[in-house]
C-alpha cells in the first residue's frame, strides 16, 4: 500500500473515531452458558495510533491531533505499509461501527499469534476484531486485527447489549446496540439462570456498575 493511501485512510478514520468512540466508555453485556457477564471498555485518543499499526516518531497524542487536523504527512509515517499494517488499515475504516452493531466477545486463545491482549471483541461479519487489555478501572484497546474473532478466541459469546456514557455523564442510560431478540425493558432470558432466580430487570447489571462508580467517587472524596 502506498503511503499516500495510508494517510488518507487514517485521516478519514480518525474523524469517525472522534465522533463515535473517543472519550467514551462502553458497558458490554454478553451471555455465557450460565449467566450474563459484562466488561467496561474506554476508547481514548492515545489508543488510536496503536490501532492503525503504522510506525511514527510522533507521540500518540501528537499523532492523533495531527490526524484530526488533517495535517498528517507521508513523511510522518514509516515506509513499510505492508503485511499486518496493511491489513489493519484495510479494516480501520470500519472500526467506529463496532460498538454500534451486532458483535461477539471472547478470551484470547493465544493459538500461535503472539498478541499482548486479554480478550477480543469482533464483528459478526468475521472481518474485524479489536484486542483489549484488562485494567482496574476500564479496559482499553491495544490492537486491531483483520480476521475472524472465532479464530482468535475460545469460547466466543454473543453480545446482548451495549451501553455508552461520556465522562461528564454519571450513569449509563443510553444504548448503542441491543440484540433483536433482547427486551431491554425486563432483560430476562430463559437461558440465564441467575437473572431468572433473582427476578432482575433490565437495570440489574447497569445499576451495579453505576453504583460502583458512585462508591468510587465517595471513596475519592473521603481520601
Amino acid at each position: 500500500m502506498k503511503k499516500e493511501k495510508a494517510v488518507n485512510i487514517i485521516v478519514d478514520a480518525v474523524k469517525r473515531y472522534e465522533e463515535c468512540l473517543n472519550n467514551r466508555r462502553f458497558l458490554i453485556i454478553y451471555a455465557t452458558e450460565k449467566e450474563a457477564q459484562y466488561v467496561e471498555v474506554q476508547f481514548q485518543s492515545n489508543n488510536f495510533l496503536h490501532l492503525t499499526g503504522v510506525k511514527t516518531k510522533l507521540s500518540a497524542s501528537s499523532f492523533y491531533i495531527r490526524c484530526l487536523n488533517n495535517r498528517l504527512r507521508v513523511e510522518d509515517i514509516s515506509a513499510d505499509i505492508s503485511g499486518k499494517t496493511e491489513e489493519k488499515l484495510m479494516v480501520l475504516p470500519y472500526l467506529h461501527e463496532l460498538m454500534y452493531k451486532p458483535c461477539m466477545i471472547g478470551d484470547y486463545l493465544n493459538s500461535g499469534v503472539l498478541l499482548q491482549v486479554d480478550y477480543f471483541i469482533g464483528d459478526t461479519q468475521k472481518i474485524l476484531s479489536v484486542g483489549f487489555r484488562r485494567k482496574k478501572c476500564n479496559d482499553y484497546p491495544v490492537t486491531l486485527y483483520y480476521g475472524n474473532i472465532k479464530q482468535l478466541t475460545r469460547p466466543t459469546y454473543r453480545v446482548l447489549a451495549i451501553y455508552v456514557k461520556t465522562p461528564s455523564e454519571r450513569l449509563y442510560q443510553n444504548t448503542t446496540f441491543v440484540a433483536k431478540d433482547v427486551n431491554t425493558k425486563d432483560f430476562t432470558f430463559p437461558f440465564i439462570s441467575h437473572i431468572n432466580k433473582s427476578g432482575s430487570d433490565d437495570q440489574t447489571i447497569v445499576n451495579a456498575v453505576n453504583e460502583n462508580d458512585e462508591q468510587n467517587e465517595l471513596t475519592k472524596k473521603n481520601e
